[in-house]
């Protein structure tokens, strides 16, 4: 009988660290605080995943999204803030997704058509957002600063946040109106 390792799975640790470098390098286009800021929230994501510690990612996360705001508010492309949010977005998600695989099936377990899928529909959604997004910048907000940008994108993290926040410890759990009944 064979041990099962329960730490974060590799498809999706992998495209967490991509995710995390290509918010940090966009950030930095326009601002020295936001890569460094950045880098520091790359290496706290990367000590997460290699540990499998919540905690650790969404601080990572929380330090590179703070990196991507500084770069935002310091450079002069939406384009590249909106790159960033992406990456820092489909970091934190996978990153708590490889730990969850990880924690039920193992690493050692055959999952790399699931994170597939997963980090598809993530990139997808993500895509989606940022163009929709990126769309009512250009034809409704008629040259606003960068600011108005960054400020949508705090109101988006907000809204990730607020829906993030009913799990805990990877299990959903139930509403407060529901446990008075």
């Amino acid at each position: 009988m064979s041990d099962v390792t329960r730490r974060p799975t590799a498809v999706s640790r992998a495209v967490a660290i991509g995710g995390a470098i290509v918010a940090v390098l966009a950030a930095t286009m326009g601002s020295i605080y936001g890569f460094g800021i950045g880098v520091v929230g790359l290496a706290v994501l990367a000590l997460g995943l290699a540990w499998g510690n919540r905690d650790a990612i969404d601080v990572g996360s929380l330090a590179i999204f703070a990196g991507v705001v500084a770069g935002g508010l310091q450079g002069e492309s939406v384009e590249l803030t909106v790159l960033a949010t992406i990456g820092t977005v489909l970091a934190w998600d996978l990153g708590h997704d490889a730990t969850d695989l990880g924690e039920q099936l193992g690493r050692e377990a055959e999952t790399a058509r699931l994170e597939g899928v997963h980090v598809l529909s993530s990139l997808l959604i993500g895509l989606v957002a940022a163009t929709l997004g990126y769309g009512v910048y250009v034809f409704a907000a008629g040259g606003q600063p960068i600011a108005a940008v960054v400020l949508f994108v705090l109101a988006g993290a907000a809204l990730v946040v607020a829906l993030g926040s009913s799990r805990d410890g990877g299990e959903w759990t139930e509403s407060s109106s529901s446990r008075r009944r």
